[in-house]
């Protein structure tokens, strides 16, 4: 058995009934699929049943590529072992992504997927992650994640997954997300104004955008939306209060 390097994340979930879950949910029949840290290849077998057209099985670690190198030998051109990073190496074209990705890159890989011309991913993430992606205007955990992930994609937290499912066991559960890409691609300062807002999110946002370094004339172009406390902005106000920003 292969040992798991704690650098890389490596919590391999041991449940089948959720890794059949989440080769269901991302119905790769006749597509293209790139897998996310393929690891041993136990979700990678499973989806090579659902008669994909192809799955790239991504993974970093020079083991375990040669693990699912050995594994998926006999099956020609159906499984294609990647070795390397998914967040700096060159991808292939492919249609859907699927993976029990590390919690430390997560935001990082979702990033990279909103992008790529992709119908769907299915992902096991961090719990509190989850959540915070799919939170609402005016709730707790809402904040700078939560309308990035929002604009880019049409999330849905499919279910909480307990962390003894996995091996070795991590500090906290996870969750099961499917997203789909919405084709809204942030610019850079639509980035750096919800950057502004929710740096400072429990101000209003006239005070928000003061403490980032916006000028008052700027500010003063957006009207009552100024008053508004930064939390309960919508994604579509966000985007509205760049746009003013940026013309004026």
């Amino acid at each position: 058995m292969i040992p798991k390097k704690k650098s890389l994340g490596q919590n391999f979930l041991t449940d089948k009934n959720i890794l059949e879950l989440e080769a269901k949910l991302l119905d790769s029949k006749h597509k293209i699929v790139l897998e996310i840290g393929a690891g041993d290849g136990r979700l990678t077998e499973i989806l090579s049943k659902q008669n994909p057209k192809r799955i790239y099985a991504v993974e970093k670690d020079s083991r375990f590529a040669g693990l699912l190198q050995d594994k998926f030998c006999c099956v020609g051109e159906q499984v294609i072992v990647l070795e390397g990073d998914f967040l700096k190496m060159e991808l292939p074209t492919f249609d859907v992504a699927v993976g029990n990705i590390p919690y430390y890159i997560s935001s990082a890989i979702i990033f990279r997927l909103a992008v790529l011309p992709i119908e769907m991913a299915v992902l096991v993430v961090q719990k509190e992650f989850a959540q915070k992606m799919v939170a609402k205007p005016g709730e707790k955990n809402y904040g700078r994640l939560s309308v990035t992930a929002q604009v880019a994609f049409d999330i849905r937290l499919e279910r909480i997954i307990p962390s003894h499912l996995f091996k070795p066991r991590p500090k906290v559960d996870s969750a099961l997300i499917v997203l789909k890409p919405t084709g809204k691609i942030l610019a850079r300062h639509e980035q750096e104004i919800i950057r502004y807002l929710f740096s400072h999110k429990n101000q209003t946002v006239r005070n928000a955008l003061l403490h980032s370094g916006v000028s008052k004339e700027k500010i003063a172009k957006l009207g009552d939306i100024a008053k508004e406390r930064a939390r309960t902005l919508t994604k579509e106000q966000c985007l509205e209060i760049a746009e003013k920003i940026s013309l004026v």
